[in-house]
């Protein structure tokens, strides 16, 4: 792994910890008034549905769980092992808050994990995954590391969900007061935020590993345009 990814791992890691921090007031009024319905904590009812589905499975993995909302559903669908690992650590508390209050704590493991957790899963040991909003705001190394492995520790039946932001060109970028370095890398601020690559991109780096059994297009909550995809994966034989 090169200098830069480093870099731009380690930054991802601090931006997402300060964007999944909760305080003791938070967690406070959460416990008094509740945080309603836990389909609400979805993005997108497509995206929902995809994770609600996989409820049938044995042992599903959300990697880059966020604040957890999809470990919850797959749980709350009935999904009995659901691990829920994130490599910040306010990521994973988060996800043990609200798992607690959603009472799936029991079905919902948060973990905080390094770059380098999925080497140290034994192969096939899951026979689900979620990838959303992940390897489009992670470096390219880092992407092409958590598919190869991903493949690794998924049984051959898996169900695999890759959620992906928006294609955004070079000019649509540029238009938007924004600029790409080498053409697809988006920075605000210094943090990667953006991995930007069409559908015929994703499905050639997708290829060695896995094959896209359909795509979705959809839209996050307020969103006027379904332009996120949702691909559909299993494990190439």
């Amino acid at each position: 792994m090169n200098e830069q990814t480093m870099r731009d791992n380690q930054t991802l890691v601090s931006f997402w910890n300060s964007v999944f921090a909760l305080s003791e007031a938070d967690k406070e009024g959460a416990r008094q008034e509740g945080i309603g319905p836990w389909e609400a904590l979805a993005p997108s009812e497509k995206l929902l549905s995809a994770v609600c589905a996989l409820g049938g499975r044995k042992k599903v993995l959300d990697y880059g769980c966020g604040n957890g909302w999809a470990a919850i559903a797959a749980a709350k669908s009935g999904c009995e092992d659901v691990t829920a690992a994130d490599p910040a650590p306010n990521a994973a508390e988060m996800t043990q808050f609200v798992s607690e209050l959603l009472d799936v704590s029991d079905r919902v493991h948060p973990v905080r994990i390094d770059y380098g957790f999925l080497k140290s899963v034994p192969s096939e040991t899951y026979d689900g995954l979620i990838l959303s909003n992940v390897l489009d705001t992670v470096p390219p190394e880092t992407a092409e590391e958590i598919l190869r492995e991903a493949a690794r520790v998924m049984t051959e039946d898996a169900e695999v969900l890759v959620g992906l932001n928006y294609w955004l060109s070079p000019e649509a970028a540029a238009e938007k007061g924004t600029e790409l370095t080498d053409g697809r890398l988006l920075y605000l601020d210094g943090v990667l935020r953006l991995v930007s690559r069409t559908d015929a991109e994703w499905e050639a780096i997708f290829a060695p590993y896995f094959t896209v059994e359909s795509l979705t297009y959809f839209a996050w909550q307020g969103e006027a345009e379904e332009k996120r995809r949702l691909f559909r994966l299993k494990k190439r034989q």
